[in-house]
């Protein structure tokens, strides 16, 4: 072994040549070796909307198909519960991780805007030539999300109220919905009293007709369709105030304090008015739009839709405010991410129809008006017929603290009896106050 190993040992070559014997295996090694293909980087987009059962199906299909057109973009969507979805917005966009695109009603878009979080549209990255390539495809819903002279989404959803009949119960009253169902809100208590049902002590064992008294935003939207009816804001246009202390809200306030403490039709105290018309517990309820259709069908009841009321002296003829759920682009986004993410919107609102027909959201496109699913119900043109007659609900920046603030002195005046003539200027001021503060921290 010993003469092996010095055998070994005279043929090695000195150190430094062993070195560059190696460097130059390794150059002609690299060249020799196929070289492989440069790989586009990749952008994930985080997608993020709110729970509706019938859309998820939907929503988890165009994932799938987006990112088999798109290789280079891949979708990270979550589904987040309805009652968590906007706490949890704002509370990522506070630490700056919010989602790259995500949906939301008209009523927040000016909370957003405010705090510039949207994207103003990137009609390239959707693949239009311009804004009115885009618009012009719908028939309504962008007022609700313009903000100096550009939109800042898409609508993924346009809605309005209307009043919904239990067929049943007007029967039973002798009464027919297509013909005796109130035209103005002065002739409804004595309308919807014929179809209430009282104890011993006058308390409503089945109500005529109700509120949705547990929506936050109901009364915000009521109140605001009433100023509409007598040709007012509820924000002022010129002073971007807030309008409650005036006589058009004096009337629209007292219509609601009358409802409860003169009529004692309903009130605060009672249940869900939609969960109540479809277990046949009440005669009317008027906050469903389309997409009560499919769910009077579930419930199997039999029912009649008519516009909501107007004023006797209406100077507009609107029944209940439009709003929206639109789809938006968050601007802190990195621009391939916004990018992206446009790319993303239009391949989903390219899917109006199978949102219509299969989860119940009406996308305004012209599609949607021409598909069987729109054309199969006489009841969707009366409801569109009202929408296009229909102003946005006003969108304000601290909107959740401005309603906390009506909602208290709502109670102040409907179950505390305080006339509104005292409650009305003091939470004017107070909200007037609280808009200002929202409007100073987002710098405007």
């Amino acid at each position: 072994m010993r003469g092996r190993n010095a055998t070994l040992k005279s043929i090695m070559p000195h150190p430094m040549l062993r070195a560059f014997a190696m460097l130059a295996t390794l150059v002609v090694t690299a060249l020799s070796a196929p070289v492989a293909p440069a790989t586009a980087q990749t952008t994930t987009i985080k997608v993020w909307l709110h729970d509706h059962p019938p859309r998820v199906a939907i929503d988890k299909a165009i994932v799938a198909e987006f990112e088999k057109a798109n290789p280079d973009i891949k979708v990270q969507y979550d589904v987040i519960p309805v009652g968590e979805y906007g706490q949890k917005l704002l509370t990522a966009f506070a630490s700056g991780s919010g989602p790259d695109v995500f949906m939301n009603s008209s009523l927040l878009v000016s909370q957003y805007q405010s705090a510039k979080i949207l994207a103003p549209v990137d009609f390239a990255a959707l693949g239009y030539a311009d804004e009115k390539a885009l618009t012009s495809l719908y028939l309504t819903g962008f007022d609700g999300i313009r903000f100096g002279g550009k939109i800042y989404g898409l609508p993924i959803e346009v809605s309005n109220w209307v009043c919904y009949a239990n067929n049943a119960i007007w029967k039973e009253a002798g009464l027919d919905p297509e013909k005796d169902f109130p035209k103005t809100w002065e002739a409804l208590p004595a309308v919807m009293e014929k179809l209430t049902k009282r104890d011993a002590n006058g308390v409503p064992t089945r109500r005529g007709f109700d509120f949705l008294w547990p929506n936050r935003n109901m009364f915000w939207f009521v109140q605001s369709s009433m100023f509409h009816q007598q040709g007012k804001e509820m924000v002022d246009p010129q002073t971007g105030k807030i309008a409650f202390d005036t006589p058009a809200g004096q009337r629209a306030v007292q219509y609601m304090i009358d409802h409860v403490n003169k009529y004692r039709l309903g009130g605060p105290q009672y249940g869900d008015s939609r969960a109540d018309l479809l277990a046949g517990r009440l005669g009317t309820e008027c906050s469903f739009g389309l997409f009560g259709i499919p769910q009077m069908k579930t419930a199997n009841l039999s029912y009649t839709i008519r516009p909501a009321p107007r004023f006797a002296d209406a100077v507009n003829d609107n029944g209940f405010d439009a709003y929206a759920f639109y789809m938006m682009v968050n601007a802190r986004s990195a621009p391939a991410n916004q990018k992206a993410a446009w790319k993303y919107a239009r391949m989903y609102l390219d899917r109006s129809v199978e949102l219509f027909e299969k989860a119940g959201l009406f996308v305004p496109r012209q599609e949607v008006l021409t598909s069987p699913g729109y054309k199969s119900d006489p009841n969707i043109g009366l409801i569109v017929d009202e929408l296009k007659k229909a102003k946005f609900a006003p969108s304000i920046p601290g909107h959740d603290q401005v309603v906390d603030i009506l909602l208290k002195g709502r109670d102040q005046m409907i179950q505390g009896g305080q006339p509104a003539a005292t409650v009305l200027p003091a939470i004017n001021e107070e909200m007037n106050t609280a808009l200002a503060r929202a409007r100073a921290r987002a710098g405007g």
